[in-house]
């Protein structure tokens, strides 16, 4: 009796001693399971509701629906993403991660300029970057990230790098031909460096003047460019008005007028048409012009312009200087093309 009495004690004691060992043990479990499934929970992130911000870095937000294309609908996000982000640096993005600057001033009235200035490449947005991506049932988000101090530091040294190559420019060759070709060198690089420092001052920084010896290159290059001399010849002794015209024109440009010895001579001849309808006159022009050096041409263009008024001289003197104006741009034209 004594011995069974104490074996049911020891079985009870060890009845009692397991129950907490699988207590703990169920607990053990159940604490598992519930620390798995909040570790594989999606976190939403805060960035597709309020965009990120920080010093010195800019952020865009992008979204496109999935409509069954998937990879379609990410690219369309990261595009949206980085539109968003142009937008804070007031620029305009292309497809290729290349902005357009919006004019604002420093732009020159000079047509040779412009041309000059259309020619220099847009520049690219290094270091933009799609740094997070999430979806939200059919709803893709992109994060764009742009980095300013960079940019910054990357854009000062491609300015360097420019007044390097003006520097070295020889503006003082024997020919004025090749004069012309090194003076249209610096300025197609000094229209480089402008884009770059207009980019600079959209980052919010400050533009990197010109050193004394690029400064004193520039304005070399403005000289020799300024010292091109152009004879108009018109067809017709009746066409000294339009001579006026497009003498004002060009001199307005920064180019002179001279009959002698002329390193390009400009011919002319402009075929009229005057029409009188309901008391409305219009005025059309087609104007033939060749550019000759040392005689022998070496560009040839054609245009049509139309003007009206109700007086019929102010038709003609509105086509007069509609012509005069395409001309200024045909010899732009020709000079960027020839030479540079």
């Amino acid at each position: 009796m004594a011995r069974r009495k104490f074996k049911n004690i020891k079985n009870v004691r060890a009845l009692v001693s397991k129950t907490p060992i699988a207590a703990c043990l169920s607990l053990l479990m159940l604490s598992g399971c519930q620390s798995t499934t909040s570790t594989n929970e999606v976190v939403t992130p805060a960035w597709i509701t309020q965009t990120p911000s920080a010093p010195n870095v800019v952020y865009g937000v992008g979204q496109a629906q999935n409509y069954g294309n998937l990879q379609q609908a990410k690219n369309t996000a990261q595009e949206s993403a980085r539109i968003a982000l142009a937008k804070q640096l007031n620029v305009v993005i292309a497809a290729d991660t290349s902005i357009i600057q919006q004019a604002k001033n420093g732009t020159s009235k000079f047509k040779l300029n412009e041309i000059i200035r259309s020619q220099v490449p847009d520049i690219k947005l290094q270091g933009l970057q799609i740094t997070e991506e999430y979806q939200q049932g059919n709803t893709l988000y992109a994060l764009a990230q742009f980095n300013k101090s960079n940019a910054i530091m990357q854009t000062e040294l491609e300015i360097a790098g420019l007044d390097n190559q003006i520097a070295a420019l020889n503006l003082n060759l024997p020919s004025k031909s090749q004069r012309l070709k090194s003076a249209l060198q610096v300025k197609r690089l000094l229209a480089e460096r402008n884009k770059k420092n207009d980019f600079l001052s959209m980052l919010q920084s400050q533009s990197v003047l010109l050193s004394e010896p690029v400064f004193n290159k520039a304005k070399q290059a403005e000289d020799v460019i300024a010292d091109l001399s152009f004879n108009l010849e018109m067809a017709s002794d009746k066409e000294s008005n339009l001579r006026d015209h497009l003498a004002k024109a060009l001199t307005d440009q920064g180019l002179k007028i001279s009959t002698f010895r002329p390193d390009f001579t400009i011919k002319i001849r402009t075929d009229w048409q005057n029409i009188n309808q309901d008391n409305t006159h219009f005025s059309h022009a087609q104007t033939f012009v060749s550019i000759l050096e040392n005689g022998e041409e070496k560009a040839h263009f054609n245009s049509k312009v139309k003007a009206a008024s109700s007086y019929q001289s102010m038709a003609k003197n509105k086509a007069m200087d509609k012509i005069a104006d395409q001309l200024a741009g045909q010899i732009a034209e020709f000079i960027t093309t020839s030479y540079l």
